[in-house]
Parts: structure tokens; sequence; C-alpha cells
């Protein structure tokens, strides 16, 4: 129990159930869904364009659809984003036959993520625990580690022998039952409302911090080239499946740890070293040559994000959560804003670097560089 949460808030336990659901069903895709796109013939470059649409998009979505989330509860508002998925995969699955839908898909997209996290992070910052929630961040995200083990193998499973249509039929309905868990309790109408002034406040009180998020540079590449490279190294979609499967097993107890590392220890730099280390490791990709070493560095990326992301959203969280309910979602939009901004950058830098010089490597060492942002992150107010 040492490494675990314990006298855990209703709403937290429903958060755990539905975060294992959902990332079940989005896990099943995420991994293959920059490779169907490769595979009906799109270049990379274009489909780097197409997540920096994705992230336009919610930069521009993310004010009002948190708006309406403040009238139609946390709980609806994560139903809504559920169905937007679906709606995006169904898009998605039909650029194959539409190319024009892949200019629409990227739109759905981020109307889902505008609806979806605002909520889930206001969610978790106010009934988290503040004394044991570096741990409640941490078994949240071994809980979203574990759905991923068992998710990029059953992902290439059932894409290998029945397609991605079925694949994403398959994630849909698990998107649709993660629901469920939520509403076994009232809806959240919290009293608050999200206002902009709130937003440009905290913008000014924690200026290091918007560029902070900009270190999801890291996670733009874990959604698009990183499974295309995997994918060009190991072929088969059933092997790429294992191969994710048995790497992001490692992370699980790493991220248990550092949960309790974070509540029992005395602040300390561990998000601004692990940033560094981890950013250094997209350094090195040209290494990742055959499927030992690809292997070897899809473990060590797993690792490496299992570090920054808990002290990372703990830090977070522990920041949302410190005043009103109206801070607590104005927060969650600034850290979406940001990184959406952050991704958009990473994602404009990566398209010239591919259109310049062809290299998939030098992309991965400019978001290895964008990814050492995360050190920036502080949790009080910059001098």
């Amino acid at each position: 129990m040492y490494y675990f949460s314990h006298r855990i808030n209703t709403e937290v336990k429903e958060i755990y159930w539905n975060a294992f659901i959902a990332n079940l069903g989005m896990s099943l895709t995420t991994l293959f869904e920059p490779i169907f796109l490769y595979g009906l013939g799109y270049s990379l470059v274009q489909i780097m364009w197409f997540y920096c649409l994705v992230y336009v998009g919610y930069a521009l979505l993310v004010f009002p659809g948190t708006k309406i989330v403040s009238w139609i509860g946390y709980k609806h508002g994560i139903l809504w984003s559920n169905i937007f998925y679906i709606g995006y995969w169904i898009l998605l699955y039909q650029v194959k036959f539409n190319p024009s839908l892949f200019l629409i898909a990227p739109f759905l997209f981020a109307l889902q993520k505008s609806f979806m996290w605002p909520a889930y992070h206001a969610d978790i910052a106010i009934n988290s625990v503040h004394e044991q929630r570096g741990r409640e961040v941490g078994a949240l995200f071994s809980l979203i580690q574990i759905a991923s083990i068992v998710a990029p193998f059953l992902g290439g499973v059932i894409s290998a022998f029945l397609g991605f249509k079925a694949l994403f039929i398959i994630s849909s309905l698990l998107m649709l039952l993660s629901v469920y868990p939520l509403f076994r309790s009232p809806e959240i109408y919290t009293k608050h409302s999200f206002r902009f002034k709130n937003f440009w406040q905290i913008l000014r009180r924690y200026p290091q911090n918007f560029f902070g998020y900009w270190g999801y540079a890291e996670d733009l590449m874990l959604m698009t080239l990183w499974p295309i490279y995997i994918f060009l190294a190991v072929p088969a979609l059933l092997d790429v499946g294992f191969l994710v499967t048995f790497a992001s097993l490692i992370a699980i107890v790493i991220m248990l740890y550092l949960g309790r590392l974070l509540d029992h220890k005395k602040r300390s730099r561990l998000l601004q070293s692990a940033s560094v280390g981890y950013g250094l490791t997209w350094f090195f990709r040209q290494f990742a040559v055959g499927l030992p070493a690809v292997f070897a560095f899809d473990t060590l990326t797993r690792i490496g994000k299992a570090m920054v992301n808990v002290p990372m959203m703990t830090l977070t969280y522990r920041i949302a959560g410190t005043s009103t309910a109206d801070h607590a979602i104005a927060y969650a939009v600034f850290t979406e804003f940001s990184l959406s901004i952050g991704k958009i950058f990473t994602a404009i830098g990566t398209m010239w670097i591919l259109a310049a010089t062809g290299s998939i490597y030098y992309a991965f060492i400019f978001a290895g560089a964008i990814s050492m942002f995360y050190a920036f992150l502080r949790e009080r107010k910059s001098r």
C-alpha cells in the first residue's frame, strides 16, 4: 500500500476506471493512425500537416469548448468528447474513399480535445487528495500504462487480421463504455465559470510555464513520426504492436515509484533533470536501426516519458487545485493552450526540416530539444 493511494475520493475512483477503459480504446488506434495514413500514400510532411491542423483547431476551440463544459458539467463534457472522438475515427477511415476529409477530420479531433482535457484536468485537480496527489497521479498513469501495454498488441492483432475498420469500431465501443463509470455518481456542477480574464492572469503569473508545456513536443513525435519509424523498421503490424506492448511493461513500476517519491520527498528538481535526460534520448534515434535497437529506444522512451509525466502532471494538478474551481478550469485551459502552441511550433519546424533535409533523424533532434522545455515548469511565479 506504500506505493498506492488510500482514502481515494469517489470521483477519483471513477476517473481511474474511465481513464483505463478510455485509454484502452485510444491506445488501440493511436499507434496505428499515422501508419494508416502512411499506408494510404501520404508523405511524412503531409501527416505532420494533419496533426498541425489538429492543434491549430485545438488552440482555437479550447476556449469556447471549456465554456460549454462549464455549463453542461465535467462528465457530460467527457461524454461529448468521446462522441466527437468516434466521429473523428469515422472520418479518418473515410479518408481512403474521400481525400478531402483529410482536412476536416483534424478539427473533429480538436473538438474532442476541447471538451475532454480541460474537464478531465479540472476534475482531478479539484477531487484529488493533497497529501497523496503524487501517488494518485502515479497510480493514474500506471493504469493508463497498463492499458497501453495491452492495447498495442491487441491493435496489431485486430488490424493485421480484421483490418483498420474493425480496429476503429472496437475502439469506438470502448470509448462509449468508458463513460459509464463516471455516471455512477451525480454530475459535477461545481459552481465555476471559465473566464478569459482568469486565463490571462494565470498566463501573467506563470509565463515560464507557458513555454514549459511546449515540452509536449515529444508527445507529438510519439503520435506521428515514431510509430511510422517503428513500422518501417518492423513492417508487420502484429510485430509493431507486440514490440510496443513489451516495452510499455517496464514503465509501470517506475510510475508508481515516482508517485510515492513525489509525496514523501522534499520538492526536488526531478522534472528538470528528467526532461533534459528524456530530451537527449531523441538526439540518438539515428542508432535505432534493426529490431533490438528499436525495442531498446522505445523502452527508453516510455521510461523517460514516465519520469517526466508523473512529476509534470503532479505539479499541474497541484497548481490547478490551490484555489477555486474557477482557477482550476482556467489553469487546465492554460495548460492545454500552451501545449497546443508548442505542438504547432514543433509540427511547423518538423515539416520544414523534413522538406529541407528529408531526414527523420533531424526531426527527432528538433523535437528532443523542444522536449527539454519541460524544465521551465515551476510551481511558483517566476521572479
